[in-house]
């Protein structure tokens, strides 16, 4: 597994911060925090209409900022890349322990944009993520972390169950559980020793929260993380999941 940093330019950012301004507080607040000069098109977006006057007003803003940032982000492309290079090898080391095969063969074509959309997501069909410019250099391999996860999680998944990438993404149930299994993976001595995220926690806020007919929800995952092979903490996690569904996405919040 490895990972190449990259500048993808603005009108990679304009467009990624056009998909989540459209969206409710909880993905659009951020990019209003980080850049109030965005604030004018917040609530501007018509469902009905292509708002492609909006979206060239949006890609005109985001020039300006990212022309101010350029210097600061190409000189994260080679910080980034500095860190990645640095912990590559324990990285490989302890996901192949972890997931039960050697990490070193596969995902060597992972890409991470640098952008300035803070919510940086994940596209797993393309093996690319997005990393906010903002972040340390020891932010970024927390942000790694998280997203290799994913890919990792899914590729045995996918393997396991033979069926498609478009289940594996919000809102099901089986994206919700990648999203919670973040925390048992990477709660490594290994890990937290690199991850500056830890011990805020890796995983959504919210699941720290949950609470199944009176336990914690980690308090389940964990006894089932702790005595199962990663095949079996799939199947069980998941079964745990869907008959316990309704609780859990009554929490999502």
């Amino acid at each position: 597994m490895k990972l190449v940093y990259k500048d993808p330019g603005y009108k990679y950012s304009a467009e990624s911060i056009s998909e989540f301004i459209k969206q409710d507080g909880y993905w659009s607040e951020p990019i209003f925090h980080f850049f109030p000069e965005l604030l004018k098109f917040k609530d501007s977006f018509n469902k009905n209409d292509n708002n492609k006057d909006i979206m060239e007003e949006i890609l005109g803003t985001v020039i300006e900022l990212y022309q101010c940032r350029e210097k600061e982000i190409q000189s994260k492309v080679v910080s980034y890349q500095e860190s990645w290079n640095h912990y590559e090898k324990l990285i490989n080391d302890r996901f192949s322990s972890i997931f039960e095969f050697d990490t070193g063969e596969v995902f060597n074509n992972l890409v991470c944009n640098i952008t300035l959309n803070p919510i940086s997501p994940r596209h797993l069909k393309e093996c690319i993520f997005d990393v906010f410019y903002m972040n340390s250099d020891k932010g970024s391999i927390g942000s790694a972390l998280h997203e290799i996860v994913h890919y990792l999680w899914f590729y045995l998944w996918n393997r396991k169950y033979k069926d498609t990438y478009e289940q594996y993404e919000s809102p099901s149930l089986i994206w919700v559980l990648s999203e919670a299994v973040v925390e048992q993976i990477l709660n490594d001595k290994e890990f937290n020793r690199i991850n500056p995220y830890y011990e805020s926690g890796n995983a959504y806020p919210y699941f720290y929260k949950m609470s199944i007919k009176g336990r914690l929800l980690y308090d389940y995952l964990d006894d089932i993380y702790k005595n199962n092979s990663i095949d079996k903490f799939m199947d069980k996690s998941y079964q745990f999941m869907l008959e316990n569904e309704e609780e859990i996405r009554s929490q999502m919040a």
